[in-house]
Order: C-alpha cells, then sequence, then structure tokens
C-alpha cells in the first residue's frame, strides 16, 4: 500500500528533502521574526527590509500571509507537519482569500486543506495559480461578495482605448470569462484563417461584423440540481454566469455515453475527444497548465503499435510535451479507470498527474459538494422568506 504525499515531499529524494528542510527554515524564520501585535508595523518591516534584501512591499505580503495562515488552523497545522508550502504560494492564498467574509474563513480553511492533501503518491504540487483558481471555487460555493461580486460576473465590464504617437492604439477591456474565451477563440481562428495578425484579425471582426463560429464545451453532473458549471479553458463558473451560459447551449451531450466510445481510427470521434477533455482538463505533463481544447489526444501506447482510440487509452498532451513523449525523452503509464498518471521521466524520477477536468472522480466530488450547498442555501431563504 502507498502512502500518498506531494513530490516535494518525496521521502526517497535527496533533492525534495533537502528543499522541504529549506522551506522548513524559511517558514520558522519568518514566523519568528514577523511584527508582533503591538510593534510598530512599519518599523518592523523597515528593519526586516533592511536586514533580509528585501522590499517593504515583500515583507509587507509575507507579513499578511502569515497572518493569513493563523485564521487557517487546519492548512496551517498541515503546513506545519509537512513544510510543503513556499513562500509564493502562501501570498496566493493571503491574496486570494482578502476581504472573504469571516463567517466562510471556517469553511475555506477545511476546503482549502483538502485541497492541499496529497491523495496519490508522489503527486505533483499545486502551482500558485492552480491555488488562486480553486479559493476562487471556494469562494464562489460559498457565495462569497469578492468571488461573486466584482470579479467575473455577468454586470463586471470595463473598456478603454490608449492612443500611441506612433499611430497606434492599445485595447483593453474586462469582460466575463467566458466571453474572454470566445472573443480570444474567435480573433485566433480569424487570424489564422486569413494570415492576419491577432490585431489585425480583431480589427476585421468589429470593423466588417465577420461571424466567426467558436464552439464553447459546458459540462455540468446531469443527476445533481444546483449542479455548478465547468467550462473547457475556464474552469468552473459562478452560479450566475453558469446560468447564463448554460441557457445558452444549443446542443447537449451525454458524457457517460461518450466516456464509452471506441474507435478503430487514429482521431477520437468529437463526442470522445470532449470526454478526454473533460476528464483531464489541462495537458497532463506535471505542471503543465495549457487547457486541454487546445491539446493533442495522444495515444498512451502509439496507434501504430496497436494503442486503441479509446478514453483509456488517451491522454491530453500540448504539442511540446507531445513531441518529449514521442521523441522518447518522457513516457507514462496511464490507469484507465481513474486517468491517474505515473510519468518516468528521463533521469529516472516519477512523478503522479491527475486529471483535473469536471468527469475525474475528485471534481465530481466537487460538484456534488456545491450542489449540496447551494441547496442548503436556498432552504435557508426559502425559510427565511416564509417568516
Amino acid at each position: 500500500m502507498f502512502k500518498n504525499f506531494f513530490a516535494v515531499n518525496n521521502p526517497d529524494s535527496p533533492l525534495a528533502i533537502q528543499k522541504t528542510k529549506l522551506r522548513q527554515l524559511e517558514h520558522r524564520f519568518w514566523q519568528t521574526q514577523l511584527p508582533k501585535d503591538d510593534d510598530d508595523h512599519s518599523t518592523a518591516v523597515s528593519s526586516l527590509a533592511i536586514a533580509t534584501g528585501l522590499t517593504k512591499a515583500q515583507v509587507s505580503r509575507i507579513s499578511i500571509a502569515f497572518a493569513t495562515l493563523s485564521d487557517l488552523p487546519e492548512l496551517k497545522a498541515l503546513q506545519e507537519k509537512l513544510y510543503h508550502l513556499d513562500l509564493s504560494r502562501l501570498i496566493t492564498i493571503s491574496n486570494e482569500l482578502a476581504g472573504i467574509n469571516p463567517k466562510h474563513l471556517e469553511d475555506a480553511d477545511k476546503l482549502l486543506t483538502d485541497y492541499l492533501t496529497a491523495t496519490s503518491p508522489n503527486q505533483v504540487l499545486p502551482s500558485p495559480a492552480s491555488i488562486g483558481r480553486k479559493i476562487k471555487e471556494i469562494r464562489d460555493m460559498l457565495d462569497d461578495a469578492r468571488a461573486t461580486g466584482s470579479r467575473g460576473s455577468q454586470d463586471d465590464a470595463s473598456f478603454g482605448v490608449k492612443f500611441s504617437p506612433d499611430g497606434t492604439a492599445e485595447i483593453g477591456a474586462s469582460v466575463d470569462a467566458v466571453d474572454g474565451h470566445i472573443i480570444n477563440n474567435a480573433v485566433t481562428q480569424h487570424a489564422k484563417k486569413n494570415d492576419l495578425s491577432f490585431g489585425e484579425a480583431f480589427s476585421d471582426i468589429m470593423r466588417n461584423n465577420i461571424q466567426v463560429h467558436v464552439v464553447l464545451n459546458l459540462y455540468t453532473a446531469k443527476d445533481l440540481a444546483d449542479a455548478p458549471v465547468w467550462a473547457s479553458g475556464i474552469g468552473w463558473l459562478d452560479a450566475k454566469a453558469g446560468t447564463f451560459w448554460s441557457e445558452e447551449a444549443t446542443k447537449h451531450q451525454d458524457m457517460d455515453e461518450a466516456a464509452k466510445i471506441s474507435t478503430d481510427k487514429h482521431d477520437p470521434p468529437a463526442a470522445l475527444r470532449d470526454a478526454l477533455i473533460g476528464r483531464d482538463g489541462t495537458c497532463r505533463f506535471p505542471g503543465c497548465s495549457v487547457p486541454a481544447l487546445k491539446t493533442q489526444a495522444d495515444h498512451r501506447v502509439p496507434y501504430e503499435e496497436g494503442g486503441t482510440t479509446c478514453l483509456g487509452g488517451l491522454g491530453c498532451l500540448c504539442q511540446h510535451h507531445h513531441n518529449m513523449k514521442t521523441d522518447g525523452r518522457v513516457t507514462y503509464l496511464l490507469d484507465p479507470f481513474s486517468g491517474i498518471i505515473v510519468w518516468l521521466m528521463g533521469d529516472g524520477t516519477w512523478a503522479v498527474s491527475e486529471p483535473n477536468g469536471p468527469l475525474n472522480p475528485k471534481n465530481a466530488r466537487w460538484a456534488q459538494t456545491v450542489a449540496q450547498h447551494r441547496a442548503r442555501h436556498h432552504k435557508r431563504w426559502v425559510k427565511e422568506d416564509a417568516k
């Protein structure tokens, strides 16, 4: 029976052991040196900045990160047991939790601790960006004001044009994440099809009202009321965006049936590829965050050598990592049932990559958790309205 742990805590890796000791020393250093509640914060931060060579802003961010960690007792206990989170991840956690309703801290602590607890041996530790996305998902589920208000809602948009002396202009806009995904895909498609730069393609679409067909895959559990919606290339949507875009859907597809498809052809049919994207979420190489819809369907066993074109025989790989695998610099083993991949590196080391799309078991449990929370929240409001 294998023990579950993150690769950064691998007990058989001298490099991981040494780095864990360094994180532990750094953690304890800041824990003992940061300003106390009754200290003059500005003076203490300035002194630490001078002594460490960091800027006052960097020291301040570290100080806030450790203060935030103190408000998360379960995560703090896990960190002081494993020391798997470096300063960049701790700062990300404090930044993304900034302004959270104090009533939500206990739930956020439990959910975040669960997310940052390994569930496979030598599992790749989530990146700061992945941790940030998870916290947004948690805040969305908890109906926290920052997550569902100023960030990514249908009503949050701004626009500006900056003109330059050289006769060009920079256009900036803040839009819903799904709108941004659609615009990006439309511009990319039009640019490639007509050999235009992205700027030229954007201008051409706007100026000539050109229609570009963009497909957006949305995934949601059919057997759960109030289930969250996951969008390819974006991730879990908040309740408002999920409802809005689901109502825009023009085609529905049963992913349980799509996952059963097997063909003797090299390229997977559209439904099977959708199931693969829904399982993997991103490129499956450890630490790669390229969205699955931009990857290639790789046969774990080469098709020419008898590899099967079915969900259990395919993995999403971006062009770069697909080339590495094809060249034999890396290889992998794929569990056809869970979608877990064990990567074997050229230097003899290995690492585990878990699928992170909505169809993998872990995200299926997350969807159920969100649905249950929304159901309880709805019942509570109905009850209060009846009083």
